[in-house]
C-alpha cells in the first residue's frame, strides 16, 4: 500500500509538472557555482587537456554570451587560447562575454580581454600554480602594468576537480 502510494504521488508530480518531493544532501563544493558554470570550465578543462596532448602549454578558454556557447581555443605559439576563441567567435567585442579558462591570464593577456570589453573571468589555476608549472612566468604577472580602469572585470578562481593535473 506504502509503494501504491508514493507511485501515486510520483505520477501525480509527473503529470502537474510539480516535484515538492526533497531530500536533503550534504552541499558540495560544486554546488557553491552554478552547474553551467562547471560545464564551461569542463569544457576549456577539454581543450587544455587536448593542447597538452600535442605537446604544447595546457591552455584552454571558452567564450560565453548570456549563457550560450561562442567558441573556444586552444593556445598556439603565437596566440592566447582566449584570443584564438575570441578570433573563431567572429563577436565583434567581448562585451557582455564571459571567459572561462584553466589558468589565470597573464598581464598580456588581461589586457587583452579587458580592451575588448569582457565582462567576467572565470579561471581554475591561479598564477602562482601556473608560474610553478612552467606555463608562465612571474614577469607575465605584472598588476602594476594595467591600468587602473581594466580593474572593473569581475575575476574569480574557481576550484574543479582534476585542473591541476594540467600542471604535472
Amino acid at each position: 500500500m506504502k509503494k501504491l502510494f508514493i507511485s501515486a504521488i510520483l505520477a501525480i508530480a509527473a503529470l502537474t509538472g510539480t516535484n515538492n518531493i526533497s531530500a536533503q544532501v550534504p552541499i558540495t563544493r560544486v554546488e557553491q557555482y552554478s552547474p553551467t558554470d562547471m560545464v564551461f570550465l569542463d569544457m576549456a578543462t577539454d581543450a587544455a587537456k587536448e593542447n597538452k596532448s600535442r605537446g604544447m602549454n595546457p591552455n584552454g578558454a571558452v567564450l560565453v554570451v548570456n549563457g550560450e556557447f561562442k567558441a573556444s581555443g586552444r593556445s598556439t605559439a603565437g596566440s592566447s587560447a582566449e584570443e584564438i576563441a575570441f578570433k573563431k567567435s567572429h563577436l565583434p567585442s567581448l562585451k557582455g562575454v564571459t571567459v572561462y579558462t584553466v589558468n589565470e591570464p597573464t598581464t598580456a593577456v588581461y589586457q587583452f580581454l579587458c580592451d575588448n570589453n569582457v565582462d567576467a573571468i572565470f579561471f581554475v589555476n591561479g598564477r602562482d600554480a601556473v608560474v610553478k608549472a612552467g606555463i608562465a612566468s612571474a614577469s607575465d604577472y605584472n598588476d602594476s602594468a594595467l591600468p587602473e580602469s581594466t580593474v572593473k572585470v569581475t575575476m574569480k578562481q574557481i576550484e574543479f576537480p582534476d585542473a591541476s593535473l594540467l600542471l604535472k
